[in-house]
């Protein structure tokens, strides 16, 4: 994908196309006047590096040069309008390279430091030399070691598509990795306060069981946790920092597994360690935190109510023995101060890279005590009601109705006092990063690579906190997870066939989760843990074919893949976790795709593409209960079929793109649905989920819409998604008994709109990303869609908002060497409502955890000291909110203001 943008003059179509965009940022911010960008000469580095680049357009080389020299790219987008280079293949130095690249161009370069800038000697927009010797350059694009291509791809692309920078997440990282999908419009990540430090991403609605395929470095580390009665966390684990960026592609795709959508996750690579012209790098991080306490085992958080009362009718005589009381503990109103470290975090990261061999190694580490809720907003509040007439429990039983003298009742969101210790948050983990790549011989490479999670985090099941009733308690054990995943790449880019790109990958994570157990055997350990020995492992292989003929242009892409997943408890488990049954089984799943890109003119691209799925998996559940309707150790899936997809863009005029998309995909019942466990009857008549899903969009990319030196970009898209047979759960009667089982409702419907906008000038940047619901329903049946979720379903708490606003604004100073900015990020309430005890089951079987609307403030600031380190500062939720996150399973709040700071150093 080019990642370099034409420049012709303005046509009248063009001029519409630059209104628009000056609307659509307008209000983004009020902007000064630009910082223009210096770029100075340097001197050359005669270290040789390995080159494979095929001829291309000259901007697309350049990007691909940058990456792999390791430097900042400066360069004018208007200067490769319709050039094309040369390709270049061989060990050489970086100036042989550029020479090659640039020959015929009419362009020069120059190097500074670890930035190369492109100059037009001869354009129309001549550079300007300033009396002490520096040149300064009219509208110019910027990339990091290839990272424009990543960062401006979605404004490129024809499809609903996201990217989180390294430099993203560093800024606005948050208590949990999941705070770093906030602001990407469209995707959240539910569980954020209970989900041990994991990744449980949320697409437009849908989650889990497979719904939106996630990796890392290509490979799956993903473990669902029972959650009681409130249903099951989706967990996947990564340390932000080996993270260098993220990929998001929402809605299916041929080539992809994830029927809502596929984030894939890339840890760092040596390029982003080495330093340009060095053979070795270092890279040290450090830093603290504020706002945590020490966990303190038997604390109690919030308020206990006593309501007494008694069945009707009232009888006043007897009102004075039946005084509701509340009470509360100081040992958690223990709030240290705001600039008070009391949680650290640490990263060591060691990289060589020469020119056929890249080796990294890297170690982080980080703990964190029981974060302290916001002072400001719906906390915990206590008002007697008076005598008034309440049900406690069970309320669509008449005769749960009582009297009550003097009812109390908290009218917070969360049963959290202003500022309070928010009790089981606490967080511990190591994380190992290994790579070995080995580059040789006309494109071709092999990649091995390891990383290792272990933490012990503090949490709950989410039943044990899903009303304002119930308090927090601290545990004395923690929810301990292990995870160990390996990697096998392989790639194969000759520089002069473009009817190959091929890349084959082998992968495997062996997991362990262990959870403290509700009720403990007597002669089971004090200190025993029960959960599931988790295995997955995968491959897949895919070509890439580029070809031209007479009729016009042809991308092919066509591959294949295969996973297996084993699960099982430990036997520790089987022997004193008899009251839970986890689940025992397998599931393998098999694809094989074709997609094609079809460009007949300049203006016109016709896309295509077919995958067939074949699912298996394998009940091996023993039996521990005897339950007249439950099928243990029997069931067995098989389910396929084919999903196609096609799609339309047009680019009328430079810089615009209008595209309409369609796809047919299929998901298959995944391994948490297909096998039996703890009161859950499995369903063999289960179908697959069937999601049609339509996206139209439209992308305008522009220069010098306000001055003459800036750079506009804006993303809109319009989606609704029908997902035929979606697999729900609910609590049914059978002849013999009642169970909770998994079935096919009619169908689910998500439709919306996004938008993407940044808007580029000097050293400012703003980013603005929204989202709006138009729809969210569920249909038990035809006849019975519903803007609510069922009763018993999984989906009861995956409902997003109804929409969002994120801005986000930077500015650099001093030479660029001090950057500051900050985000404002707006979360309204619930796109749709809950259902109803007489249409869902006999009783709510799941909570609906509820928030409010609610505004969050980040800030920032970063100072590269020297070319060394680089010192950083942040403050999250500056104004101190309490709030709670939605996709929640538990009814608790999100961290208050937290002071963040960390010194980096890079040899």
């Amino acid at each position: 994908m080019q990642a370099i943008i034409k420049a012709k003059k303005l046509s009248l179509s063009q001029h519409a196309q630059k209104a628009g965009l000056l609307a659509s940022v307008a209000f983004i911010a009020v902007l000064g006047t630009g910082l223009p960008m210096i770029a100075h000469a340097q001197s050359t580095v005669s270290q040789t590096i390995s080159f494979n680049i095929r001829a291309q357009n000259l901007g697309s080389a350049l990007a691909g040069f940058a990456d792999r020299a390791g430097l900042k790219l400066l360069m004018r987008s208007d200067m490769v309008s319709g050039k094309t280079s040369p390709a270049v293949q061989g060990t050489m130095t970086r100036e042989q390279a550029l020479g090659r690249l640039l020959s015929g161009s009419g362009l020069n370069y120059s190097i500074q430091g670890t930035t190369l800038t492109i100059h037009d000697p001869a354009g129309s927009a001549q550079s300007v030399v300033a009396p002490d010797g520096t040149v300064t350059l009219n509208t110019i694009t910027v990339t990091n070691g290839g990272s424009i291509a990543a960062a401006e791809a979605p404004y490129h692309t024809a499809a609903p598509t996201s990217y989180i920078s390294e430099q993203t997440i560093e800024r606005f990282r948050g208590a949990s990795p999941a705070d770093i999908f906030r602001g990407t419009p469209g995707v959240m990540s539910g569980e954020a306060r209970n989900g041990a430090g994991a990744i449980d991403v949320n697409i437009r609605g849908m989650q889990g069981m497979g719904r939106v395929a996630t990796t890392i470095d290509g490979a799956e580390n993903a473990i669902n946790v029972y959650q009681g009665y409130q249903g099951i966390s989706n967990r996947t684990f990564v340390d932000p920092d080996f993270l260098g960026g993220i990929d998001i592609q929402k809605g299916s795709d041929a080539a992809s597994s994830g029927i809502a959508g596929t984030v894939a996750m890339r840890t760092i690579e040596a390029g982003d360690i080495v330093k340009e012209g060095s053979r070795f790098g270092l890279r040290v991080k450090g830093g603290f935190g504020t706002n945590s306490s020490k966990p303190e085992e038997g604390n109690v958080a919030g308020y206990k109510i006593e309501n007494r009362g008694y069945p009707l009718p009232q009888q006043s005589d007897i009102d004075y023995v039946n005084n509701s009381k509340v009470s509360a503990s100081d040992n958690t109103m223990n709030r240290p101060a705001f600039l008070k470290p009391t949680n650290g975090s640490g990263s060591i990261v060691a990289a060589m890279q020469d020119e056929n061999i890249e080796l990294l190694a890297g170690y982080a580490y980080r703990k964190r005590g029981n974060y302290h809720a916001g002072k400001n907003g719906p906390a915990a509040d206590i008002i007697n009601r008076g005598g008034m007439i309440a049900c406690l429990q069970y309320c669509n039983v008449p005769s749960n109705y009582q009297w009550f003298p003097n009812f109390i009742e908290n009218t917070g969101i969360a049963n959290f006092r202003p500022g309070e210790q928010v009790l089981n948050t606490q967080l511990e983990t190591e994380s190992l990063l290994l790579k070995g790549k080995v580059m040789f011989g006309d494109g071709h490479s092999i990649q091995l690579g390891y990383t290792g999670f272990d933490s012990e985090a503090g949490a709950i099941k989410a039943n044990a906190l899903n009303s304002l009733q119930l308090q927090a308690k601290q545990h004395r054990l923690t929810t301990d997870m292990e995870a160990h995943t390996g990697t096998f790449k392989y790639r194969w880019d000759p520089a002069d066939n473009d009817l190959i790109n091929l890349k084959a990958n082998l992968w495997g994570t062996k997991l362990k989760q262990r959870n403290p157990t509700d009720w403990l055997p007597a002669d089971a350990p004090a200190d025993f843990k029960s959960g599931p020995d988790l295995w997955t492992w995968g491959g897949d292989i895919s070509n890439r074919s580029q070809f031209t003929t007479p009729y016009g242009d042809f991308d092919m892409t066509y591959g294949a893949s295969y996973k297996k997943e084993d699960t099982k408890p430990t036997e520790a488990t089987r022997k004193w976790d008899t009251f839970l049954d986890l689940r025992d089984g397998t599931r393998e799943e098999a694809a094989a795709y074709i997609k094609t890109a079809y460009k007949p003119v300049d203006w016109l691209t016709v896309n295509g593409g077919m995958r067939y799925s074949h699912m298996w998996s394998r009940d091996r559940s023993q039996t521990h209960i005897n339950h007249p309707d439950m099928v243990y150790g029997k069931a067995r899936f098989k389910q396929g079929g084919f999903s196609p997809s096609f799609g339309v863009t047009i680019e009328p005029f430079e810089g615009a793109q209008f595209y309409t998309n369609y796809s047919s995909t299929l998901r298959a019942p995944s391994i948490m649905e297909a096998v039996s466990a703890f009161n859950m009857t499995v369903n063999e008549d289960t179908k697959a989920e069937r999601a049609n899903n339509w996206e139209i969009g439209a992308n305008f990319i522009q220069n010098d819409l306000i001055a003459g030196t800036d750079q506009a970009m804006l993303k809109l898209g319009y989606f609704n998604w029908d997902v035929k047979d979606y697999i729900a759960r609910d609590f049914h009667r059978y002849a013999n008994s009642q169970n909770v089982r998994i079935f096919n409702i009619d169908r689910a419907r998500f439709s919306g709109f996004e938008m993407s906008a940044n808007y580029a000038l000097g050293g400012f940047e703003a980013t603005l990303a929204a989202n709006y619901y138009l729809n969210v329903e569920f249909c038990r049946t035809a006849e019975t869609c519903e803007n609510k979720s069922l009763y018993a379903d999984y989906a009861t708490n995956q409902v997003p908002p109804k929409y969002g606003i994120d801005l986000t604004l930077t500015q650099k100073l001093l030479d660029d060497a001090l950057t500051v900015g900050g985000r404002i990020s707006y979360t309204a309430s619930r796109a749709s409502g809950h259902g109803d005890v007489t249409g869902q089951g006999m009783s709510q079987f799941i909570t609906m955890i509820n928030w409010q609307p609610y505004t969050l403030v980040d800030v920032f600031a970063e100072y590269k000291i020297n070319d060394t380190y680089t010192a950083s500062v942040r403050v999250e939720n500056l104004t101190d909110r309490f709030y709670v996150d939605p996709l929640s399973l538990a009814q608790q709040p999100g961290p208050g203001r937290t002071f963040y700071a960390s010194l980096t150093a890079n040899f």
